[in-house]
């Protein structure tokens, strides 16, 4: 009998246990990668330990999977304790988060994918609520405590942040995962905090569509309502916190008419909050007005001269007419960019159009636009640096699957390492901003959770647009995140490690990091192993190791 408790003891302690036999299959728990799809149907692997690093100011994710073997196991969890390091100093155990993997069925991949059919992650279901620490009582998906069916696989998606307080140092710890109250494993946990800590003001520009009406008509909510507000703030702060930026912010900007001018009174207060105390580097102005042209041209003028008081002129700009593809739409943009810039040439113009002109026939737009924003299968090198020579900026973006098929696609079946690479080549490119056109494309909250769909049977799109889940199925008033979210959050992370990099040991030597891994958009390295390593030279290069 002593032998088969040392036993026992010894796969509890390595992070394996099991929890009964049958038909010769074990329960059993390990690691993996958050970058690699883990199916509901997935087998065992061979991790049973974390190992993670971050600087301060930052998230790490991980991820634990429990497969149940031949029978179902009921009541899971999972917990941590507190990571223990230098010098008696610990991070609380509540800086971990979990989150329970909600499956997706992906019956038939989307456009241009090679995965095969199957149950895929993507929304991420909070084990308590977000907001208030609590147990979440009332939800249609649960987080935690759950089942596993039989023969099947359950992710758990761990999200460690490293509070600004942090000294560097190796941290150690663990998860614990429970099974109907009883330990089914220890999970070791280990962490090294570097010597650094990320800026609050995000190094990436970004607009990652509008919240406002979509937001409000797909939740069947009042938009004028005070229970929207909250709602609306709750969505603008999971973004936020993903370093990932809407367009829309709540109620900024004030209201504006030919008599009375500028009344900031209902919404000061809230765009200086916005910019001084939650860092947002770009502010996307309402283009109002437009088919009044005198009246246009009254308001813009009021509202540079408001931004400049301010002081947040310099991260401003106007979105113009989406995606130009005629000539009609062409001479458009011409007309609005020099309405724009006649009275308000402080106020930047962004259009989502790529530095070559897309037919010799339209003419083209140089001299309309400020901020060029190319989809990533039609960025052109060469007139992109020529632009930029000029001082205008370049940005980037996607939507849908579009061009080569080289080229990162965002939807959930196609390998996570696309959701990282963009930024590694927007660095290459000296690029400043990334759009994404939606993240709350759902076509009713009620479905969105079993069919994140955009597109008909024959052009499908897994989880295009759509970055955030609507959360009253998750039981919480906000919205529930993605995993592709929680990558994007990565990525824009390794961003912010570039830009401290170049300030610590200069752009030339983060360029020869970057360029091993990122060369174009079609040029990029698929190996996320590739990518870890490159972001601990960047981490040397900002402690002055490198």
């Amino acid at each position: 009998m002593s032998y088969l408790w040392l036993a026992l003891g010894i796969a509890l302690l390595g992070g394996l246990a099991c929890a009964g036999e049958a038909g010769g299959q074990r329960a059993s728990v390990w690691v993996a990668s958050p970058w690699e799809h883990v199916l509901k149907t997935a087998r065992p692997g061979p991790a049973h330990s974390i190992r993670l690093s971050a600087a301060r100011n930052e998230y790490e994710p991980a991820r634990v999977v429990i497969a149940s073997g031949g029978t179902p196991l009921r009541d899971v969890n999972a917990t941590a304790c507190p990571l223990a390091g230098p010098g008696g100093r610990r991070i609380a155990a509540s800086n971990i988060r979990f989150y329970r993997e909600h499956y997706i069925n992906i019956d038939k991949p989307s456009s241009r994918s090679t995965a095969t059919p199957g149950w895929y992650p993507d929304p991420l279901i909070p084990f308590s609520d977000p907001v208030t620490g609590r147990p979440i009582t009332h939800a249609q998906y649960r987080g935690a405590p759950f089942d596993v069916e039989a023969g099947y696989s359950q992710g758990i998606w761990i999200d460690l942040y490293v509070p600004r307080s942090t000294p560097a140092g190796e941290y150690k710890g663990a998860i614990t995962v429970t099974c109907s109250g009883k330990a089914l494993a220890r999970v070791p946990l280990s962490l090294t905090v570097f010597d650094f800590t990320l800026p609050e003001t995000f190094a990436m520009r970004s607009n990652f569509g509008s919240l406002e009406n979509a937001l409000a008509d797909r939740l069947g909510m009042d938009q004028a309502s005070q229970e929207f507000a909250h709602v609306e703030d709750l969505y603008i702060d999971t973004l936020l916190a993903h370093r990932c930026m809407p367009s829309t912010l709540g109620r900024i900007w004030p209201d504006w008419s030919p008599e009375k001018g500028i009344d900031d009174s209902g919404s000061v207060r809230r765009l200086r909050k916005m910019v001084r105390k939650r860092h947002i580097n770009s502010l996307m102005v309402p283009f109002r007005y437009w088919d009044e042209p005198d009246k246009c041209r009254a308001y813009l003028r009021a509202m540079e001269g408001y931004l400049r008081r301010e002081g947040f002129l310099d991260l401003s700009y106007i979105y113009m007419l989406d995606e130009p593809n005629t000539a009609e739409q062409y001479e458009t943009v011409r007309q609005q960019g020099k309405l724009i810039h006649d009275v308000a040439p402080g106020i930047k113009r962004l259009c989502t159009e790529q530095t070559i002109t897309q037919d010799p026939s339209f003419g083209d737009l140089y001299g309309a636009v400020d901020i060029w924003c190319p989809l990533w299968g039609l960025y052109d090198e060469k007139t992109a640096r020529e632009r930029q020579a000029l001082g205008e900026e370049i940005w980037s973006y996607t939507a849908l699957c579009q061009v080569d098929e080289k080229n990162p696609f965002w939807e959930i079946d196609f390998p996570p390492i696309v959701y990282r690479s963009p930024l590694w080549v927007s660095w290459h490119y000296n690029l400043k901003g990334l759009l994404y056109w939606s993240s709350i494309y759902w076509k009713d909250a009620a479905t969105a959770w079993e069919r994140p769909l955009y597109g008909d049977d024959e052009e499908k799109c897994w989880g295009e647009g759509m970055l955030v889940y609507p959360g009253k199925p998750a039981g919480i008033a906000g919205p529930a995140p993605s995993i592709r979210l929680k990558l994007i959050r990565e990525a824009m992370e390794d961003y912010q490690y570039m830009a401290l990099a170049e300030k610590a040991a200069g752009k030339e030597k983060v360029d020869r990091v970057v360029s091993l891994l990122a060369r174009s958009f079609t040029d990029w390295d698929r190996n996320p192993d590739a990518y870890m390593g490159a972001r601990t030279k960047l981490a040397n290069l900002i402690q002055r190791k490198g």
